[in-house]
C-alpha cells in the first residue's frame, strides 16, 4: 500500500497508521547509532547486567575416554530484570479534524487523514530522538528515566566498576590529565591508555578500537602538536592531518564524527555526543552479540474498550479514545532501554570541560 492509496478509513487501523508512518519515518533512516542496533523482544522485561566471561579464555583439550573439564567460572553473577520504560507521547485530535475525517467529500477526508499521519510523523520522530538520547546516556552511564508525575528511575550500568563490573582492570569512565581543548595534550597516549583498558578487559585487540567524538573535538584533536609531530619530520606540521592520517596515528580501526542532536521544549539543541566527550568501543560485535543493543519490546493500545498487548513488538501508532475527556487522541509508542552486553568493550572519556 503506497501513499496514494491512503484513504481515510484505514487509519483508524492501528496497523495501517503504523505502516503509513513507518514509511514517511522510516527508522532506519533516523536511527544511525552503528554501535547499538535496535533488536526486538517478546518480553517487557530484560536481563540487565549478566555474568561476565572470560572473552580471551580458551577452551581445553579433552582426551576420547577422559571425562569432560569443567570451566571455571569468571566474574560475578549479578542479574538485574528491568522492565522495558514506555516511550509514549500523543497529539489530541481536534473537532476540525474528526468533522473532516467523517466528511462525505472524499478529498477533504483524504485530506484530514494525511494531517493526521503528518502529526504521528512528528510523534515518531520524537520518539526516535528519546531512543537515540537514552543510547547516548546509557554509554556514558548516566540515564536516568524521568516520568511526568515528578518520578525517575536511573539505571547503573556500573562502567566505574564499583558493583556488579567489579573484574574491570580499572573504572571505564575516565578524564584526560590534560584537556584536549590544549594543543599540547597527549591525546596519543590518552588513547592508548584506554584502548589498552578495553582490550585488557575484553579481550580484544586495540587496534580493533573505534573514537567516537563530534566535530568539535574532532578539530582540537586535528590541531595537537603531538599528533601533527608524527605526520613528517617538521614539528609542527603545517598541513592539516587527515581523518585515515590519525586513525593510522593512534593505532584504531577507526574515528566516528557524530554530530546528532535534539532540541529541548525551548528549542536550544543539545548535542547526544557532546563537546569535550569521547567515547571509546571495541568493536562493534564481540562473540557474535553486539556490545550494546536497544531491546524494543511489544506495548499495550486500546482496542474498543478494552486495552490488548500490540502482536509484535516495535512501535505502535494508532487513534484512540479518551473515555474521560471525551476526545480522540493519535499515539505513538514504543517500549525500549539500551542493554550493554559488554561494558568492558566500553569507555567514556571527559576530554574537555
Amino acid at each position: 500500500m503506497s501513499d496514494k492509496d491512503l484513504m481515510y478509513r484505514d487509519i483508524r487501523d492501528s496497523h495501517v497508521l503504523s505502516k503509513i508512518i513507518e514509511r514517511r519515518a522510516k527508522e532506519n533512516e533516523l536511527y544511525d547509532i552503528p554501535f547499538a542496533p535496535i533488536v526486538t523482544t517478546t518480553s517487557r522485561k530484560v536481563k540487565l547486567v549478566v555474568r561476565h566471561v572470560d572473552g580471551s579464555g580458551m577452551a581445553s583439550f579433552k582426551a576420547d575416554d577422559a571425562s569432560t573439564p569443567v570451566v571455571k567460572r569468571g566474574g560475578d553473577l549479578t542479574e538485574l530484570y528491568f522492565e522495558l520504560p514506555l516511550i509514549a507521547e500523543k497529539h489530541p485530535l481536534t473537532s476540525s479534524d474528526l468533522i473532516d475525517l467523517e466528511s462525505l467529500d472524499d478529498r477533504v477526508a483524504h485530506q484530514a487523514a494525511n494531517s493526521i499521519v503528518a502529526l504521528g510523523k512528528q510523534l515518531r520522530i520524537r520518539n526516535m530522538n528519546r531512543t537515540r538520547w537514552m543510547v547516548w546516556q546509557a554509554v556514558r552511564d548516566n540515564l536516568s528515566i524521568s516520568y511526568p508525575d515528578g518520578g525517575a528511575i536511573a539505571v547503573d550500568y556500573d562502567l566505574d566498576g564499583d558493583n556488579q563490573n567489579s573484574y574491570f582492570s580499572s573504572s571505564h569512565l575516565v578524564t584526560a590529565a590534560t584537556e584536549w581543548s590544549d594543543v599540547s595534550a597527549d591525546i596519543i597516549g590518552n588513547v592508548y591508555t584506554w584502548t589498552k583498558l578495553i582490550a585488557d578487559d575484553a579481550g580484544v585487540e586495540q587496534t580493533e578500537c573505534i573514537l567516537h567524538v563530534n566535530s568539535s573535538t574532532w578539530r582540537n584533536m586535528k590541531k595537537n602538536t603531538g599528533v601533527k609531530a608524527e605526520l613528517s619530520a617538521y614539528n609542527p606540521r603545517v598541513i592539516t592531518p587527515k581523518l585515515n592520517e590519525v586513525v593510522e596515528i593512534l593505532e584504531i580501526a577507526a574515528i566516528k564524527i557524530y554530530n546528532g542532536y535534539y532540541t529541548d521544549e525551548s528549542d536550544t539543541k543539545h548535542k547526544y555526543l557532546p563537546d569535550g566527550a569521547a567515547l571509546i568501543t571495541g568493536p562493534y560485535t564481540i562473540n557474535g552479540e553486539p556490545i550494546v543493543e536497544v531491546k524494543d519490546g511489544p506495548v499495550a493500545r486500546v482496542v474498543g474498550n478494552d486495552i490488548v498487548v500490540a502482536a509484535n513488538p516495535g512501535a505502535l501508532s494508532e487513534i484512540y479514545i479518551n473515555p474521560e475527556q471525551i476526545s480522540k487522541n493519535v499515539r505513538v509508542q514504543t517500549a525500549r532501554l539500551p542493554l550493554i552486553n559488554y561494558p568492558n568493550a566500553i569507555v567514556w572519556a571527559t576530554v574537555s570541560s
